[in-house]
């Protein structure tokens, strides 16, 4: 099984960061290909000058598109990290997964942060896993790894978790390592995909690196937090 990873940075223009992600999609041989979190919303902060509506406008809708066109050319699953979804009156922070042109399913994050609740971004209430020919996938978004009524409801019985992240703040505590990614894998038997996005906010850059860490470890870790682009192999013992 393949996974092809795109530690992604922000280009500052949405145009360029999706059609960054669409190249390196339809020129990967994987069986998923992973985004991150806001992979698409320009500067550190993605809220700014953004609106909501504007973010779904310039944004989320040329993605969607993207996707679709993508995933007739790529042949795996693609985790389309995390885009503004909106229905009725509410927006909300979606992931999206397409293959073959199709939606397969879509996951809109449950245990939003407090900047998204004042930015109005809405609540997800159902967690999402779907079943696919390398067993079940769950999906998670950034802060609902330290939700475990939802880490409950995602990972267990499932063999990979996606977990697209953005980790916008550089005051965010240091730590070493992937502890949380540690403690899911080992108490589900999962192995965790973690995607994260990198550059600055407010002139500091941020320094999370994507992972994937198996109940044996980490398996495999993005060499810096700068721009990084792998395909790993995991194989079915590791996994």
């Amino acid at each position: 099984m393949k996974v092809a990873v795109y530690q992604m940075a922000d280009s500052g223009d949405p145009v360029q960061n999706i059609a960054r992600a669409y190249q390196a999609i339809v020129n990967t041989d994987a069986d998923f290909f992973a985004l991150p979190e806001f992979f698409t919303i320009p500067g550190g902060d993605f809220r700014r000058p953004y609106t909501l509506q504007t973010c779904l406008e310039e944004t989320a809708l040329p993605a969607l598109e993207m996707f679709r066109q993508a995933s007739r050319q790529f042949r795996g699953y693609i985790i389309g990290g995390s885009i503004v979804e909106r229905d009725a009156d509410c927006y909300y922070n979606t992931c999206y997964v397409f293959k073959e042109g199709e939606e397969i399913t879509r996951y809109r994050k449950i245990n939003i942060t407090h900047e998204e609740v004042e930015l109005n971004i809405c609540r997800g209430t159902q967690p999402v896993t779907f079943e696919t020919e390398f067993g079940k996938v769950g999906l998670m978004i950034c802060a609902d790894c330290i939700s475990w009524e939802v880490v409950e409801a995602t990972c267990a019985g499932a063999k990979l978790v996606f977990l697209p992240v953005s980790l916008t703040d550089p005051n965010h505590p240091p730590f070493t390592g992937h502890p949380v990614s540690d403690i899911i894998a080992r108490k589900y038997g999962s192995t965790v995909i973690k995607i994260t996005r990198v550059g600055t906010f407010g002139g500091k850059t941020l320094s999370s690196r994507s992972a994937i860490t198996t109940p044996r470890g980490t398996y495999w870790e993005a060499p810096d937090a700068r721009e990084h682009f792998e395909v790993i192999e995991i194989s079915e013992t590791a996994a």
